[in-house]
């Protein structure tokens, strides 16, 4: 099998079952605004944005360094999947250690509420959530796609049930949803004990490996940390600032646009192990180029689907209710912007070659630390003045930003021919689109006849030839 269908085969097969845990959330938006307020919404958010941060310490860059040191025939594979999941199970248990002993001082400093069970619920779920997810990234990297998805579906569908069942039938609010997403992650992990044990009995607990693991993956600590302060801390922000109410109103149309972050997280798991494996070779410059490229385009074109859709998305009637309760309807007017930013981070992530392969990993924290500030204080600024768009045209920039700063780096230290002008004319003629919609009545006819001429005019543009070509090499 050619190399670039691979690559496409597994971004779709892993990336299904991946995008659909971290899309749990997005699946029970129809409980969130019909069985919660705007000021609860907010919490749940809150509250997720907190384990979003705390996961961070809990990985400490092993996923990368992992995924980096596994495929190096110079190393005892079993040796590196023991030594890094007993690092992971250390620090896991410590930290949810911590997080439980200081409960309550932080559901006061984070919620302004005294609510400490929500927090020892979090410090749960980051345990399992981790811990798992590391043999989750293991049964991906040996092609066991059967077991995967099957373990992913049961978690997405065990915490859905149980969290539906726990708010509307027995009137558990906020911790409904918690104790759901918490039996989520522990049914994963019992269902993932027997690679677990396997990995933890294989192989021996190296030194050596533990210091090359940290010494590569640390760079990504404050890495990571940069980009959830520019993903999340404007939920904090607007909790400050305005309350919690404008933060439920603004999650709402946050989660419909990060739909595009769903399509990212699907790419790059086929994406980043594929250019470690075949950086190497003399072509592979070319080969990113072509997959850089056409994801680009599609992320694109998936930013129009969805800002047609929005609208008559929010108002699907279930039963009584509305999908999204009507007092969340005005997060519809942010759901462009936010899509809109995540292109901006899809040509950040096209452009990470450059750092594994020449490892200039000690840039990433630059970049992103960037990003990270100008989103504070652009957030600050706008939030007064333009409250909900403010912020997500603080996002916005600060996205921009962070990808025309790697954008200049990346091409001193390797050239990757991508076709930013085809890119570029695809981003403004699907503009123009969206910008000619917002000024229109939406209705299901109008939208679907907006679509059709939209993808009617990409075909002629593009060639029915070319995008058939293009698909067919999926």
């Amino acid at each position: 099998m050619q190399p670039i269908h691979q690559f496409w085969k597994n971004s779709v097969i892993y990336g299904i079952g991946s995008v659909l845990v971290r899309a749990i959330s997005f699946f029970l938006l129809p409980l969130y605004t019909n069985a919660f307020t705007q000021s609860e919404t907010g919490y749940i958010f809150l509250v997720f944005t907190f384990i979003a941060f705390a996961q961070i310490m809990y990985y400490h860059g092993m996923e990368s360094s992992f995924l980096q040191y596994y495929k190096q025939d110079s190393l005892d594979k079993d040796s590196v999947g023991r030594t890094s999941l007993i690092m992971l199970l250390i620090t896991s248990i410590l930290f949810s250690g911590v997080i439980v002993q200081f409960a309550d001082f932080i559901s006061i400093h984070l919620f302004g509420l005294q609510q400490e069970t929500w927090v020892i619920y979090c410090a749960g779920i980051l345990f399992f959530d981790v811990f798992s997810s590391r043999i989750m990234t293991s049964l991906r990297i040996k092609e066991k796609a059967i077991t995967f998805f099957i373990i992913s579906i049961v978690n997405v569908l065990f915490t859905l049930l149980t969290s539906y069942f726990l708010v509307i039938y027995y009137g558990f609010g906020i911790d409904g949803i918690l104790i759901g997403v918490l039996g989520g992650t522990i049914i994963r992990w019992v269902l993932l004990l027997p690679s677990s044990y396997v990995t933890l009995f294989r192989g021996t607990f190296s030194i050596i490996i533990a210091r090359k693991l940290l010494r590569f993956g640390l760079p990504f600590f404050p890495a990571a940390f940069f980009y959830l302060v520019l993903e999340m801390s404007d939920r904090y922000l607007l909790f400050w600032i305005l309350g919690p109410e404008a933060v439920g109103v603004y999650s709402i149309g946050y989660k419909i646009g990060s739909l595009g972050m769903f399509i990212i997280i699907a790419f790059n798991l086929g994406w980043q192990p594929f250019y470690i494996k075949i950086g190497n070779q003399e072509n592979a410059a070319d080969t990113f180029a072509k997959i850089g490229t056409k994801f680009l385009l599609i992320m694109i074109s998936f930013w129009a689907l969805i800002v047609f859709w929005t609208h008559v998305f929010m108002r699907i009637k279930l039963g009584s209710n509305y999908i999204i309760g009507e007092e969340f309807w005005a997060s519809e007017q942010i759901v462009s912007i936010i899509f809109s930013a995540y292109i901006f981070y899809a040509g950040y992530i096209i452009l990470m070659p450059s750092i594994y392969l020449f490892e200039k990993q000690n840039w990433s924290p630059v970049f992103r630390g960037t990003g990270a500030l100008l989103n504070i204080c652009l957030n600050l600024l706008f939030i007064r003045y333009w409250g909900l768009v403010g912020v997500a045209v603080a996002t916005l920039i600060s996205y921009m930003a962070m990808f025309l700063f790697i954008f200049v780096k990346s091409d001193k230290w390797m050239k990757i021919p991508y076709s930013w002008n085809i890119i570029l004319r695809h981003f403004i003629i699907t503009s123009i689109f969206i910008f000619v919609y917002s000024m229109m009545q939406k209705t299901v006819l109008f939208s679907l006849g907006f679509s059709i001429i939209y993808f009617i005019l990409v075909v002629l543009i593009y060639g029915k030839k070319t995008i058939l070509r293009n698909f067919k090499q999926f």
